[in-house]
């Protein structure tokens, strides 16, 4: 009865032994078995507005200024921006709407891409004209306001506003940015860029277009949401100016969600 017993007990070790070895199997099957995740039309890309229109990494962007630039009323041009190639999504609207305020009256290229190719001495190619028509008036009350809004919220977005400079008789730039950003400009332009502290040039000199010293570099940090716009208010400190005044926007990059 005993070696009966043995045997007995033998048979159900080794019956347990082999149910635990079969069971071992599909366990390390399940933990190797994981799916990828595949991209999604909604995944945040980063975007580039890039006036020189070209296609590279970060999409191809189109620009459509206004049919009649100098004309009276409210203005307006819209760059669509594609998103970065192989992201699944779809393209970004970035409008830009000019109003008039008071005496201050277009120039027959604002909202037009600019003729210099190197503005600012960015190495980024041509800017968007900001630009005032001879007979310059002076003052806040007296100013051109550029707002820029985008169809879906962005983050990060960044951008630089070059040739801020004077000539003496003609115009003194003055700049302000609404919204959350910070603001840095090279040692020849001072301010804060409000409304009651705005970014000018420290002295005189008619800058060519393509001069780093009337430049500063603009940097959101919120979020802009959707359709809600920023805008920048540009006017003329001095009396009686002549001229053509104007500044430039560059290329812009943002973050957004792809739909």
């Amino acid at each position: 009865m005993e070696l009966g017993t043995e045997a007995q007990g033998l048979r159900a070790s080794r019956r347990n032994v082999v149910r635990g070895a079969a069971w071992s199997v599909p366990v390390i099957a399940v933990a190797t078995a994981a799916p990828a995740f595949a991209a999604s039309p909604c995944d945040v890309n980063s975007y580039t507005l890039d006036w020189s229109g070209g296609t590279s990494a970060s999409g191809l962007t189109s620009y459509t200024p206004p049919t009649n630039p100098a004309g009276s009323g409210v203005k307006v041009g819209t760059a669509t921006v594609a998103p970065p190639s192989g992201s699944l999504g779809s393209v970004m609207t970035v409008t830009f709407s000019s109003r008039m305020i008071g005496s201050m009256v277009r120039a027959s290229d604002n909202l037009t891409l600019s003729a210099e190719q190197n503005v600012g001495g960015l190495g980024l190619g041509p800017g968007l004209n900001v630009s005032h028509a001879d007979g310059i008036p002076s003052g806040y009350a007296n100013r051109q306001e550029l707002s820029i809004s985008f169809t879906r919220e962005v983050t990060g977005l960044q951008f630089t506003i070059t040739d801020i400079d004077a000539l003496s008789g003609g115009w003194i730039d003055q700049i302000a940015v609404s919204g959350t950003r910070t603001g840095t400009p090279v040692a020849t332009v001072q301010g804060t860029g409000a409304t009651d502290n705005p970014w000018m040039p420290t002295v005189y000199g008619n800058r060519p277009n393509n001069a780093s010293g009337g430049n500063v570099s603009v940097a959101f940090t919120a979020p802009i949401p959707a359709n809600t716009p920023i805008v920048i208010s540009f006017w003329n400190m001095t009396n009686g100016g002549d001229g053509n005044q104007r500044v430039f926007l560059s290329d812009m990059t943002f973050n957004a969600k792809g739909c």
